[in-house]
């Protein structure tokens, strides 16, 4: 990042400071005749279906960090929906005072949920090869491209064991409704949580995640087919990271992809029709400005080795680990709760 960048960003975070004396920039009021649908719907394909667990993976609160003890599952649509409904999906359902909205496994701050996720699979039973986004209203994925099984070999190859990749996105629009211009922190937030629920529901699949450290913003998008799709203005996906998802005991040396891959998903026929979230936006420049200087360049793969710790056994919970992913996220004595 040059220093023009650099003071850009800090800038933006001098700005979006809460002060004794005043609060951050917002509209200072709830528009609630504007809110943005929580959900992301792309019109004009045919979603597929996810199935949900039949029974939880036997997984105990410590194996949530460890995998050793984890069954390794094989890449099936089964346990694709499996480990999205540990991670991104839907918890249960709240009422109150004449109100009803859904709680994610995945945090959220205001419960607005920015995160948004793409998945990018193989063929398998089922289901064909292809770029997907995740809805977790309805547990299904819906289609976007579909990825030629030669374009996909070479990526089975390149990396050298069988996965599948996966990426977040944020909508900058459903948190500055109610942040205004902090909506760009709680964004970053919300991604860092939503990476480590993949993680954690990964783990129990016997699974691993990488984040992929090498890819640009711009190949992310690419990848994703952002830009050939018709955003309204301000209620875009904006790329975020993307990770490969493989077997656990497989090692994972690259943390990249090579140029010829990215570039034959750029040239993929990408379809579906973003919903409207919201009859009006407010632009929030500076979120704007923010993101623009933070965008991530290609840069060299790196790996990391944190090592070991020993963990604490008498912290152990009680509860199974899909019961305590369940149960994070449902207030206890707030309202009647449908779980889901």
């Amino acid at each position: 990042m040059d220093e023009n960048a650099s003071q850009a960003v800090i800038r933006y975070h001098e700005t979006t400071k809460h002060h004794p004396q005043r609060y951050a920039r917002s509209r200072g009021f709830m528009d609630w005749d504007n809110q943005p649908n929580p959900f992301r719907f792309y019109e004009g394909r045919d979603p597929v279906a996810l199935p949900l667990l039949e029974a939880d993976p036997p997984g105990t609160h410590m194996d949530l960090y460890r995998r050793k003890d984890n069954p390794i599952r094989r890449l099936a649509i089964k346990h694709i929906g499996g480990f999205l409904e540990l991670s991104l999906g839907l918890s249960a359902w709240k009422a109150a005072a004449g109100s009803r909205w859904s709680l994610r496994i995945n945090p959220s701050s205001g419960n607005l949920h920015p995160t948004e996720a793409y998945l990018l699979l193989p063929a398998m039973q089922g289901l064909c090869g292809g770029v997907y986004h995740y809805n977790p209203f309805i547990h299904a994925l819906e289609p976007r491209a579909e990825i030629p099984h030669d374009l996909w070999q070479s990526v089975s190859d390149h990396f050298k064991t069988e996965g599948f990749l996966i990426a977040l996105s944020s909508i900058f629009w459903r948190e500055s409704w109610k942040y205004g211009e902090r909506a760009f922190r709680y964004c970053n937030h919300d991604v860092g949580h939503a990476l480590a629920c993949l993680s954690f529901a990964a783990n129990l699949m016997g699974w691993k995640t990488v984040y992929l450290n090498a890819l640009s913003h711009e190949e992310v998008e690419h990848l994703l087919g952002f830009d050939k799709v018709g955003w309204k203005e301000l209620e875009e996906d904006h790329a975020e990271l993307m990770c490969y998802v493989h077997r656990s005991e497989a090692g994972l040396r690259s943390r990249g992809l090579p140029d010829a891959i990215a570039l034959a998903f750029s040239q993929l026929p990408f379809s579906g029709r973003p919903n409207t979230l919201s009859a009006d936006c407010v632009n929030w420049e500076i979120i704007d400005q923010a993101a623009s200087v933070t965008r991530k360049p290609k840069t060299a793969e790196q790996g990391y080795d944190l090592g070991s710790r020993p963990y604490r056994q008498d912290a152990a919970a009680v509860q199974s680990a899909a019961g305590i992913i369940r149960q994070r996220r449902i207030p206890p004595g707030h309202g009647d709760l449908d779980i889901g």
